[in-house]
């Protein structure tokens, strides 16, 4: 069966999400993707990119079609293509924004029934807002009412030479469902390698059993074990150690549980705190995989 996956596009020069899907599969993953670009309305020229309409419109496109999205789609539909990715398996939406881009992003990504919701840099940035404010009324509303069920991907500017998966395992059964989550995407994508990774920050208890679960649900997805790997470091950091890691050994992704025995790995790694944007620019070309 084929995977959906929820495509964010701002800009025509700036469509690291669709680059990231692009580099990342390899040419026999054949997906629906859903390209989903939101007119901002704090725009300048917000009223007049919406008046704007493309001459002869796709029929697989829904909504008005602005200019920006006009150039944004074209180049998106060039990259995936170039991928051998089916035309008739993307389609392109568009939408003005109406309870702000986070809480509309999420709002689609929850209704569409996809196996994940891929953002480029700046929906990440809009991402910190959200984590940012909790008290704010609409960030309330979508952490209580609309609960992320959709893995999010978070994925700055691709470098090329990067490839495989790190994963986070702490023994909580968020992490295994990173995990799972990997296991699904990778089961035909034989060219990424998987490491498991269990940051020993002060106990010298034993990772056996948590690297055995995991290796397990692995292997449920049709994971070759030769594909996978296991490290248990020992730092004072999680995230320090795992941004380490990766530096040394190139990743293309890091996926994590959103809550985790101790808070989740994302609280370790400041995703849900203040220095939100300076650990994406951090870690830089490596994707951030959010798993619920």
């Amino acid at each position: 069966m084929y995977k959906k996956y929820l495509v964010t596009i701002n800009k025509a020069e700036n469509l690291t999400a669709v680059e990231f899907l692009c580099s990342f599969l390899n040419e026999q993953e054949n997906p629906h993707v859903t390209l989903l670009h939101i007119c901002r309305r704090d725009s300048n020229d917000m009223g007049y990119e919406l008046m704007s309409m493309w001459e002869n419109p796709d029929d697989r496109i829904r909504g008005r079609l602005t200019e920006k999205a006009r150039k944004a789609i074209d180049r998106s539909l060039r990259l995936l293509e170039s991928k051998r990715i089916s035309i008739d398996r993307i389609v392109t939406k568009i939408v003005a924004e109406q309870f702000g881009i986070v809480h509309d992003i999420l709002q689609e990504g929850t209704g569409g029934v996809y196996d994940a919701i891929v953002l480029g840099k700046r929906a990440a940035y809009a991402l910190q807002w959200l984590v940012e404010r909790p008290a704010d009324e609409i960030a309330q509303s979508i952490i209580k009412d609309r609960k992320l069920k959709t893995p999010l991907w978070i994925c700055p500017k691709t470098e090329r030479d990067r490839r495989n998966v790190l994963i986070g395992v702490d023994g909580s059964d968020n992490a295994l469902r990173a995990v799972d989550h990997v296991g699904y995407i990778l089961s035909h994508q034989e060219q990424h390698a998987i490491t498991l990774i269990h940051v020993r920050t002060g106990t010298t208890a034993s990772c056996e059993d948590i690297f055995r679960q995991a290796v397990d649900v692995l292997l449920d997805h049709g994971i070759n074990r030769h594909r996978i790997d296991t490290v248990s470091p020992w730092g004072v950091s999680v995230a320090g150690t795992i941004e380490n890691f990766l530096k040394h050994h190139r990743q293309a992704v890091i996926a994590v549980g959103l809550h985790g025995t101790s808070g989740g790995l994302l609280k370790s790694f400041n995703l849900a705190g203040r220095t939100t944007s300076t650990l994406i620019g951090r870690l830089e070309g490596v994707s951030i995989w959010c798993c619920p």
